[in-house]
């Protein structure tokens, strides 16, 4: 009777795990087969090694990477934190976030006068261009004046 016991266990555990397997890839039908292998470890047992996870992928056929149970990491973590009234119905979606109103621009008061802006803009560039040549003006002159009293 023992050995029948035995032998019929590890095909059962084999049963559940397909199983769950299989809800997971239904769950999760665009994520590849090793994350989705290592997300079902990594639910049993959080704090399970890589080394250790990785023998039990292998267990059962699957090769996992630590970046496979780094993303089943990241993938439980959005599961663990998506809200506990969501709809998981298959035809139900999560309703769509609007997107901020944009402020209307104000109308302006009074009319523009372009012209008048150009000739502000161009008498301020001449102005600081005037305001430089004097200064280069002064400079040459202090030179020349040094110059001369270093040669008289």
């Amino acid at each position: 009777m023992t050995e029948t016991a035995t032998a019929t266990s590890p095909t059962t555990k084999n049963t559940a795990w397909n199983d769950q397997f299989a809800a997971l890839k239904a769950r999760y039908p665009h994520v590849r087969d090793a994350i989705l292998v290592a997300l079902h470890i990594i639910s049993q047992d959080p704090d399970i090694a890589i080394d250790d996870a990785k023998a039990q992928a292998q267990v059962h056929g699957v090769r996992i990477t630590a970046a496979s149970i780094n993303a089943a990491r990241r993938l439980l973590s959005r599961q663990d934190s998506a809200p506990a009234n969501a709809p998981k119905a298959k035809g139900a979606t999560a309703p769509i976030a609007k997107s901020p109103t944009r402020r209307a621009r104000p109308a302006p008061t009074a009319s523009v006068d372009a012209e008048a802006l150009i000739r502000q803009v161009a008498d301020k560039i001449r102005a600081e261009g005037s305001l430089e040549a004097q200064r280069l003006r002064d400079a040459m002159r202090r030179a020349i004046t040094m110059l001369e009293a270093a040669v008289g």
